[in-house]
């Protein structure tokens, strides 16, 4: 049988009859079941599966991911099923599904459970969870990266066809490259973060990972809509016409620091060789703003809408916390 759960070529084999959705989810759900790898906090039982693909019914416009496989990080709630957010003790159970879990479901993807993550998504490592880290699907002596660990690691092993993390300061985009797939952080407020735990309120975003860029834009579309009760949700903006030419900012030569890392260096030279060789424009850009306000999220008052959102759990439960995660939540009262 073909285990490839690219979208579009899942989509098209569902149109020729070569594969089924019961068949092809029975197996994803099989090869969650035997990983070795810590990357599902709730792992749906078949029988839910099953109930799921039961309320499918038959393709069509309206379904644009029918029969598609997803997990969905555990701090983005799914109808019916614990909400973590990488803490126990924090768990509750949603009566309702996430806004953007919602229209997937209603364009036919099929969740299979809530992926692993960095406590309260907070972290970039994927190790400040009491659920066991995820390791990196390219080498397993190495991270897989975090927040959205178990989000990242669903897709990088064949899993699931995509999955929904968060991103605030990263935890959408270094999982995705520690584990070779692709991880889009829409724009601000372009799907809406109702139905999840808040990490920083007004800089949340729900992201998409998938194996390639193609089928990130099939999820996006089906998951990008207006949501009245967001206050930060907005539509997308017309694009353009025609193409744009493509630019990619670097960071000037004195801002790179590799850390004594001659691999990481040697790296970042090949990939700028390979873009200029594609044509693509590299403008140096200056790396020390943006330097800058990433260390307002950890170090900064964008710390107190942490503590906002979940402050008074961390006092209250102190020792159900992550002894990293803790601090650093509970900083935000400073400011």
């Amino acid at each position: 049988m073909n285990d490839d759960l690219g979208i579009r070529g899942l989509l098209a084999d569902y149109h020729s009859g070569a594969r089924a959705p019961a068949a092809v989810l029975r197996a994803a759900h099989a090869r969650a079941e035997e990983s070795d790898q810590p990357v599902w906090i709730t792992l749906l039982d078949w029988d839910v599966v099953a109930e799921y693909l039961a309320r499918l019914g038959d393709p069509g416009p309206d379904r644009p991911l029918y029969g598609v496989p997803f997990a969905i990080k555990d701090n983005i709630d799914l109808a019916g099923a614990l909400t973590t957010a990488g803490c126990p003790a924090f768990g509750y159970l949603p009566e309702r599904s996430a806004f953007v879990v919602d229209r997937l479901i209603a364009a036919g993807a099929i969740p299979l459970g809530k992926a692993n993550m960095d406590q309260f998504a907070t972290g970039l490592v994927g190790t400040r969870t009491p659920y066991g880290a995820c390791r990196s699907v390219i080498d397993g002596r190495y991270i897989a990266g975090g927040s959205s660990s178990g989000s990242a690691v669903a897709v990088a092993a064949g899993m699931v066809s995509f999955a929904l993390g968060t991103d605030t300061a990263g935890s959408g985009r270094v999982p995705a490259a520690f584990n070779g797939i692709v991880g889009l952080k829409p724009s601000l407020g372009l799907l809406s973060t109702r139905g999840a735990v808040p990490a920083c309120r007004t800089l949340d975003c729900v992201s998409i990972f998938t194996r390639d860029a193609a089928d990130a834009g099939l999820v996006l579309a089906a998951a990008a809509a207006p949501d009245p009760a967001d206050p930060y949700s907005r539509p997308a903006r017309a694009r353009p016409g025609r193409p744009l030419p493509l630019r990619i900012g670097i960071p000037r030569p004195g801002q790179l620091d590799f850390f004594g890392d001659a691999g990481a260096a040697g790296a970042w030279e090949r990939a700028r060789a390979h873009a200029e060789a594609l044509g693509l424009r590299l403008v140096e850009t200056d790396l020390a703003p943006y330097l800058e306000a990433a260390r307002l999220l950890y170090h900064g008052a964008w710390v107190a809408e942490r503590t906002a959102a979940v402050g008074e759990f961390v006092a209250r439960h102190p020792d159900e916390v992550d002894p990293v995660v803790g601090p650093i939540i509970a900083g935000g009262a400073r400011p």
